[in-house]
This record gives C-alpha cells, structure tokens and sequence, in this order.
C-alpha cells in the first residue's frame, strides 16, 4: 500500500405456482402449504455469506429466506425468526413466533440513525418513509427526503406516534432493542405492521457490525450489491491493520469518561478495543474479558492511564475547556496536558447529528484510518480524519 496517499473506497423472481393433479389429497396440500420439491428455479440465486457477524443468520429454501438474530440485546432469553416470501408467493404453514414479511419491502420505518447508512450503500434511501426525530439523521440523501416531506417525523424514541405510523404504512418497521423496549414494538405489533429487529450493536468486531449490510439487503433482495459493499469495506479495513503493524512502537491509550461515580470504558474484548487494536494501540484494558463496557472508578482509571499517551472517545466533549469544566480531576493526566485527547465529533450533519453515530459502525475502514492518523501520523501522512479530531 501507498502510505503517502490513501484512498478510501466509497462508496423476484416470479414463478407461477404449478399446480399438480396427483394423488396427495386438498388436505395434505394444505397442512403443507406449497412445497419447495415443486419449484426448480431457485428464487434467490444471490445469496450472502455471513463472515463476521454472529448475531444473525439465513437459510435459504426454495420459495422463501428464513432470517434469524439470534441474540437481539443483553441477557436476551431468545431470539427472532422472520419469513421473507416473495410477494404473490404462497406462504408456508409456520409457527405463531415467526414473523412473516413480503419482500421486496418498498417502505420502511428506521428507529436508530445507525440502520440509515445501510439503505443509503444499498441505493434504497427512498424506502425510509419514518423516522424518530429527523434532525438525528446526518445522511445528506436522507436530509433531502426529510425537506423535500417524504420522511416523516414519528415523534421522540421510546414514545413514537403511533397515528403517524400508520398513516405512512410501512411495509416493516426496523427497531433495535436494549432489553427494556419490548412495550413499545408490542404497540406495533398489534398494529399488524411487522416489526424487525437489527442488532448490529451487538457484534464483538467492527466488521461484524458493518456486515449487517447484508441483513438489510435480504428484504430488498439486493445480497449481491451488499457483498459487493462489504467486500470493500473489509478488504479496506483488512489493508489498513495491515498497515499499522509496521509501526515502530504501540502507544498506550485509553477511552471514556467518567458519569457520576463511574467511569465507563471498552472491555477488552468489545469491538471498541478491537478499533484500537487494529490501529496499532496498546490499550491499557486489552485483557480484560468484558465484550461491552467496563465500569470503573476514577481512581482505577487514573492509576493505569495518568500517564498513557492517547486519550479518545470522550463523549460529547468538545474541547478540554468543557472537560476540565466537568471534572477538574481531567487535568491530571498527562494526555490531557498534552492535548493529546481525541473524539469522534469532527462532523455533524445538517440539524446537528453527529455523523460517527450514524455513518461510523457502517465504514469501520474510514474509523480505523482516523485512529491510525492519530496513533502513527506518519503511516498516513497525506491523509485527513473524517471523524476524530483533537480537542484543544
């Protein structure tokens, strides 16, 4: 690779249904509804390998994809299994639990701005028709969608009008879920609009988040685009960790702030440690089991780290002034003296967004490129953070 200049790469079927007169009697069709032995073609000849992620998965049969997250949030007791058929397609007998969904989906309702870039890679910025709180969305395609009054404003996250819903009849609505939201998908439910949930924030690895791209491709029946993305992504990212092993020297970094009496930071086998690992970081909690965020106190915190060379990931801060403004304590550490203290706030979108929050978890090759520039300026001498910057 080019250290002096790199570039980030940017970027149904319908069968008739035959109808045999054999000897299986009208009964027997109809327990089994329409079976995948009467069809030849295969209706998704596109089809995703899953690499990374490890929440969820598909099985493709003949006449329809079954779709699995099989760990939707912390501490879940089970997961979800979604039925997409194609539609005028038949659908098979199935359990009460499994969700059914007619695909292609040509209006969607998004609840987190992390689900948005993904319609965006997939060309199908046009299918978000709701969203919670528009000024949240950053992506410039979307935006437009939003002024021009073609995605409308569902209310605040968590207490979302479900009037409003309705009225632009989604074909699905994409949620997430913490564990404590079920009330409100159970609204919707019974409002009869499917509801699916993406948990894309449950990955360990930041590829892993990232291929749920391809999770969203399976209700548009765009897979082939989406391993088209992802393999850029990966092989962008995979060049780039490449790229920061040749450093001469692992700089000791740590991450958070701290919320009241807890200061919370990456555990060391959480996809945030792994960003720091990948850009050539020692991070000073890398061996600790903790997949998503450990809670510390200051002074454990300030024992490890007061003299570590990197600081990033500091909430909503912007400059060391509001820092030091928050806790005095801050100014202790030798990071912070030296203002060598990053966050992930460079960009904003139109009404305010941060652009990390909506874009980062999907282009974790643009993350990791910023953290290198940080870490090992001279691995990446002609290139400019998209979205960290150093605060002063």
């Amino acid at each position: 690779m080019n250290k002096k200049k790199l570039k980030i790469h940017f970027i149904l079927f319908f069968i008739p249904i035959i109808f045999c007169g054999c000897s299986k009697s009208s009964q027997e069709q109809s327990e089994k509804g329409i079976k995948d032995v009467e069809f030849e073609k295969d209706l998704f000849p596109n089809k995703v390998d899953i690499t990374y992620a490890e929440t969820f998965k598909v099985t493709y049969h003949k006449t329809y994809k079954e779709v699995e997250v099989t760990r939707p949030w912390k501490n879940a007791e089970s997961g979800f299994k979604y039925w997409l058929v194609p539609k005028g397609m038949s659908v098979p007998r199935h359990d009460s639990k499994i969700t059914v969904i007619e695909i292609p989906v040509e209006r969607v309702v998004a609840l987190s701005t992390t689900h948005l870039p993904m319609f965006d890679q997939l060309q199908q910025s046009a299918s978000i028709v709701g969203f919670p709180h528009t000024d949240y969305i950053s992506s410039p395609a979307i935006r437009k969608l939003v002024d021009e009054g073609k995605v409308t404003d569902l209310g605040p996250d968590g207490a979302l009008n479900t009037e409003l819903l309705l009225s632009v009849q989604p074909d699905m609505v994409m949620a997430y879920g913490m564990g404590n939201q079920t009330d409100q998908l159970d609204v919707i439910k019974k409002t009869g609009i499917p509801v699916v949930v993406n948990a894309d924030y449950m990955e360990d690895n930041p590829l892993g988040r990232a291929e749920w791209i391809k999770f969203t491709a399976l209700f548009f029946n765009k897979e082939k685009q989406a391993q088209k993305v992802f393999e850029r992504i990966r092989s962008s990212y995979d060049s780039l960790r490449v790229l920061s092993q040749t450093a001469k020297n692992k700089p000791k970094v740590f991450s958070g702030t701290v919320y009241g009496d807890i200061w919370y930071t990456p555990g060391g086998k959480s996809w945030g440690a792994q960003f720091l690992q990948d850009a050539g970081a020692d991070y000073l909690w890398k061996e600790t089991e903790g997949k998503g965020s450990l809670e510390l106190s200051f002074e454990a915190v300030y024992d490890l780290a007061h003299k570590a060379d990197y600081w990033v990931g500091v909430g909503a801060f912007k400059s060391l002034k509001e820092m030091e403004a928050q806790e005095s304590r801050y100014q202790m550490f030798k990071a912070f003296e030296n203002q060598q203290v990053y966050n992930y706030n460079a960009k904003e979108g139109e009404k305010g967004g941060n652009t990390y929050l909506e874009l980062g978890y999907a282009r974790p090759d643009i993350v990791l490129a910023d953290l290198i520039k940080v870490f090992h300026p001279e691995l990446l001498p002609d290139y400019q953070p998209y979205f960290y910057q150093r605060l002063k």
